[in-house]
């Protein structure tokens, strides 16, 4: 194996170990920036939407 070629593997081998490391720390700073966001609108006073209650009436469709 010539030098160029091991550089060339040792290059390839780094890169590729870098990638995923790029895409998992960008999630990461996203997941982040989302959480922050969210603690913020909840110190403004903000509330989650109410779960949808089940109501008593029965709904049907069509003429009866």
């Amino acid at each position: 194996m010539s030098i160029v070629t091991r550089w060339t593997m040792l290059l390839a081998a780094s890169g590729g170990a870098a990638f995923p490391a790029l895409l998992r720390s960008k999630r990461y700073k996203e997941k982040r920036a989302h959480t922050a966001a969210l603690h913020q609108w909840e110190n403004e006073g903000g509330n989650l939407a109410p779960a949808p209650e089940a109501s008593d009436a029965l709904v049907t469709a069509g003429s009866a």
